[in-house]
C-alpha cells in the first residue's frame, strides 16, 4: 500500500515502530523527498495504516496510482533511481 504523506516524513524508524506492534513483520519503505510512503502488510489495513499515522501526526491518504519507490515492492532493480 502507497500512502502520499501530509507532514514532513519521519525518519523510516520511527514509522517501523508505529506499526510493529500491529504487524511484527511489517515492511516500511519511504521516499522522505517526495512523501510518498509504501506499507508491505498482510495484516494491516489501509484504512489502519491511515488512522495510525494521523493519530501519530502525520496525516496520509492512499495513492491511487502506484509511483515507483526505490526498494520498494515497486522497484524491479535496474535502475539508479
Amino acid at each position: 500500500m502507497q500512502l502520499r504523506l501530509s507532514a514532513i516524513a519521519p525518519a523510516a524508524q520511527t514509522l517501523v515502530g508505529l506499526f510493529k506492534p500491529l504487524d511484527p513483520n511489517v515492511q516500511v519503505t519511504l521516499d522522505a523527498k517526495r512523501g510518498v510512503l509504501e506499507v508491505l502488510s498482510s495484516t494491516i489495513t489501509v484504512d489502519k495504516i491511515v488512522q495510525v499515522l494521523g493519530q501519530a501526526g502525520f496525516p496520509a491518504e492512499p495513492l491511487e496510482k502506484l509511483v515507483h519507490v526505490s526498494g520498494g515492492s515497486t522497484c524491479c532493480g535496474g535502475c539508479a533511481y
